[in-house]
């Protein structure tokens, strides 16, 4: 071999090993990046799920999660021939296990609130038998259904290991974020440390609990129809616009290939955006 071709040999070897230098200094930062987003991820999707108490875990979520994306992708892609189509699918459809997560939420908070007043009715007895609020949720955590059972389940579990009640209490008002069980949980709280008669104090909360139930159901009747418009308002232009791109694909491209169509997408999309801003604001009532 002579030394011009050892020379290239070398050459092209510094090469290759500068260009791996540099995609592995390029790949680090990258991956540290993706490292600490899938940490966030993983913390978002644990703590939900857990909330749940539902035995999917983040990897299981993140694979449905991308499955939901990927469809929404090819969906608009193949099936209606526009990738412009597919990427907006690919994100409504990505929101959407976020949508099932906060819905499955809202479902448990409303199931577990619905039982408060059963559920402080049999406490008042049973602590006007055995005098003990430990007890009273172990009866809870025994013959009710879940949600409010598995809520006192894990508080026993807690007293049982060593937290104080007041703290497991708070704990307890924490994992169900309800104004209703923090109403209860300072009822408790302040009735054991004043010396108060805590089945009175049950029996006094749960009446007001269920007036205030009462009016939170006529308002979200009042207001049930303004939040129908709220979903139709968001769907109905990507149903529209998905149902005409497959009649009829040539009477749609000047939206995705003309800079005046891009603008009307645009100020559509805004215009959407605002609405649905402005119905939401309208139909949220504080009680």
């Amino acid at each position: 071999m002579t030394a011009s071709t050892g020379f290239l040999v070398l050459g092209i070897l510094a090469g290759a090993a500068a260009a791996f230098a540099g995609v592995v200094q390029l790949w680090s930062p990258m991956g540290e990046l993706a490292r600490k987003k899938w940490k966030e991820y993983e913390a978002w999707a644990n703590g939900h799920l857990r909330a749940l108490y539902s035995p999917m875990r983040a990897r299981d979520f993140a694979i449905r999660h991308f499955g939901a994306a990927a469809a929404g992708l090819l969906s608009g892609g193949v099936l209606m021939g526009s990738w412009l189509y597919g990427v907006i699918l690919a994100a409504f459809c990505g929101y959407l296990p976020v949508v099932w997560i906060e819905r499955e939420r809202s479902r448990r908070k409303k199931a577990l609130e619905e039982q408060l007043d059963a559920t402080l009715q049999s406490m008042a007895n049973t602590i006007l038998v055995t005098q003990n609020l430990e007890d009273a949720f172990a009866t809870i955590a025994t013959h009710f259904d879940p949600p409010i059972s598995q809520e006192a389940d894990v508080l026993v579990k807690q007293v049982r290991l060593g937290t104080p009640m007041d703290e497991a209490l708070k704990d307890f008002s924490a994992r169900c974020q309800s104004r209703n069980v923090d109403a209860i949980v300072t009822a408790l709280t302040v009735g054991r440390q004043t010396g108060g008669e805590l089945p009175k104090v049950l029996e006094t909360t749960a009446g007001v609990l269920r007036e205030t139930m009462r009016v939170e159901g006529v308002m979200e009747a009042k207001t049930s129809e303004g939040k129908a418009q709220v979903v139709v308002m968001g769907m109905l232009p990507f149903v529209f616009g998905g149902a005409l791109q497959i009649i009829d694909p040539e009477w749609m491209q000047p939206l995705f290939s003309d800079p005046i169509g891009w603008g009307v997408l645009t100020f559509a999309c805004l215009l959407e955006f605002v609405g649905i801003l402005m119905v939401r604001k309208l139909t949220q009532i504080d009680v």
